[in-house]
């Protein structure tokens, strides 16, 4: 797995990548971030996942033309977002990160089976329990994803 630059910039005492990817609540297959690429916490993120032809996700969409769905794209984001969200520091609060409200949201191209899906994510404002996070998804270098993401702290008697 490819590390980044931006990784050592991070505190001695920050966990490694792969800590922050398992500190996602999800799991597979709904665990789409397969390789976080970039991770500045609480501010950026960029992860990647390969769309392979066997996924979930192509199942009847569409039987001999598979597309990506766009909600997938949407999830790949969000979970790339709340990546960005997390602190270095090693909380759970990434656990309790839930989707509360889509914005702005375009699919300007389709993506399919065998094209790297690279989701990057910033967070651009922080309202007491909820996070909004804006960013683009990519297949191959194209934009096949672009909006913005809330995401909102569950507290912990509601998770």
């Amino acid at each position: 797995m490819h590390q980044n630059a931006h990784y050592n910039a991070l505190p001695m005492s920050a966990p490694p990548l792969g800590d922050f990817l398992a500190r996602l609540p999800h799991r597979p297959p709904m665990r789409l971030v397969e390789e976080i690429v970039e991770l500045i916490p609480g501010s950026l993120a960029r992860a990647r996942r390969l769309a392979r032809s066997t996924d979930w996700y192509f199942d009847g969409h569409f039987p001999g033309q598979p597309v990506v769905p766009a909600i997938v794209l949407v999830e790949l984001l969000a979970q790339t977002g709340g990546l960005a969200a997390a602190n270095a520091d090693g909380d759970d609060r990434l656990q309790a990160l839930r989707v509360a409200a889509l914005s702005d949201f375009k699919f300007p191209a389709p993506a399919g089976p065998g094209e790297m899906l690279e989701a990057s994510a910033r967070v651009v404002g922080r309202f007491g329990r909820l996070t909004k996070v804006e960013g683009t998804v990519t297949a191959d270098g194209r934009t096949v994803a672009t909006g913005a993401v809330m995401l909102a702290e569950v507290p912990a008697d509601r998770q």
